[in-house]
Protein backbone atom coordinates (compact mmCIF):
# COMPACT_ATOMS: atom_id res chain seq x y z
CA UNK A 1 0.00 0.00 0.00
CA UNK A 2 1.19 3.42 -0.98
CA UNK A 3 1.83 5.72 2.16
CA UNK A 4 0.90 9.64 0.95
CA UNK A 5 3.40 11.65 0.63
CA UNK A 6 4.31 14.08 3.19
CA UNK A 7 6.80 17.20 2.45
CA UNK A 8 7.16 18.12 5.96
CA UNK A 9 8.57 14.59 6.85
CA UNK A 10 11.35 15.34 3.72
CA UNK A 11 10.30 12.33 1.63
CA UNK A 12 10.47 12.96 -2.18
CA UNK A 13 7.52 11.19 -3.88
CA UNK A 14 8.16 8.46 -5.99
CA UNK A 15 6.39 7.68 -9.42
CA UNK A 16 5.02 4.17 -9.58
CA UNK A 17 7.33 2.14 -11.77
CA UNK A 18 5.47 1.19 -14.80
CA UNK A 19 6.14 0.83 -18.29
CA UNK A 20 6.07 4.28 -19.55
CA UNK A 21 8.07 5.56 -16.48
CA UNK A 22 10.98 2.93 -17.54
CA UNK A 23 10.83 3.93 -21.26
CA UNK A 24 10.89 8.23 -19.86
CA UNK A 25 14.02 7.12 -17.46
CA UNK A 26 15.54 5.38 -20.67
CA UNK A 27 15.15 8.00 -23.28
CA UNK A 28 16.84 10.42 -20.53
CA UNK A 29 19.43 8.01 -19.73
CA UNK A 30 20.36 8.46 -23.61
CA UNK A 31 20.63 12.16 -23.22
CA UNK A 32 22.87 12.25 -20.35
CA UNK A 33 25.93 14.01 -21.43
CA UNK A 34 29.31 13.33 -19.23
CA UNK A 35 29.47 16.26 -16.97
CA UNK A 36 25.53 17.11 -16.87
CA UNK A 37 24.32 20.27 -14.92
CA UNK A 38 22.19 19.21 -11.79
CA UNK A 39 19.05 21.32 -10.96
CA UNK A 40 20.95 23.77 -8.83
CA UNK A 41 24.04 24.43 -11.37
CA UNK A 42 20.91 24.69 -14.51
CA UNK A 43 18.97 26.57 -12.42
CA UNK A 44 21.75 29.67 -11.66
CA UNK A 45 21.91 30.17 -15.40
CA UNK A 46 18.53 29.48 -16.63
CA UNK A 47 17.72 33.53 -16.43
CA UNK A 48 20.75 34.04 -18.94
CA UNK A 49 19.83 31.11 -20.94
CA UNK A 50 16.07 32.36 -20.86
CA UNK A 51 16.99 36.12 -22.07
CA UNK A 52 19.34 34.15 -25.07
CA UNK A 53 16.17 32.64 -26.21
CA UNK A 54 13.79 35.59 -26.04
CA UNK A 55 16.69 37.74 -28.07
CA UNK A 56 16.66 34.81 -30.65
CA UNK A 57 20.42 33.82 -30.07
CA UNK A 58 21.50 30.26 -30.51
CA UNK A 59 21.53 29.56 -26.88
CA UNK A 60 21.50 25.87 -27.24
CA UNK A 61 24.83 26.45 -29.31
CA UNK A 62 25.85 28.78 -26.77
CA UNK A 63 24.75 26.41 -23.27
CA UNK A 64 24.45 23.15 -24.42
CA UNK A 65 24.72 21.91 -20.66
CA UNK A 66 21.99 23.94 -19.78
CA UNK A 67 19.77 22.81 -23.33
CA UNK A 68 20.83 19.59 -22.10
CA UNK A 69 19.26 19.29 -18.70
CA UNK A 70 15.85 21.21 -19.68
CA UNK A 71 15.54 17.75 -22.57
CA UNK A 72 15.67 15.56 -19.44
CA UNK A 73 14.51 17.64 -17.10
CA UNK A 74 10.53 18.46 -16.52
CA UNK A 75 10.19 20.14 -13.81
CA UNK A 76 13.37 22.55 -14.93
CA UNK A 77 11.93 22.57 -18.17
CA UNK A 78 8.64 24.01 -16.66
CA UNK A 79 10.28 26.76 -14.98
CA UNK A 80 12.19 27.89 -18.16
CA UNK A 81 9.22 27.77 -19.79
CA UNK A 82 7.22 30.27 -17.36
CA UNK A 83 10.33 32.21 -17.49
CA UNK A 84 10.32 32.89 -20.97
CA UNK A 85 6.55 33.75 -20.88
CA UNK A 86 7.21 35.75 -18.27
CA UNK A 87 9.92 37.68 -20.85
CA UNK A 88 7.55 38.12 -23.75
CA UNK A 89 4.86 39.34 -22.24
CA UNK A 90 6.85 42.37 -20.65
CA UNK A 91 8.53 42.49 -23.99
CA UNK A 92 5.52 42.99 -25.26
CA UNK A 93 4.15 45.05 -22.86
CA UNK A 94 6.82 47.46 -22.96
Amino acid sequence: MNQPHDPAAGETAVPALNQQNMVDLMHRLEKTMEGSYSCDEAYALLDEYVELVADDEEAKKLMPMVQNHLDMCPDCRDEFEMLLQILKTADAEA
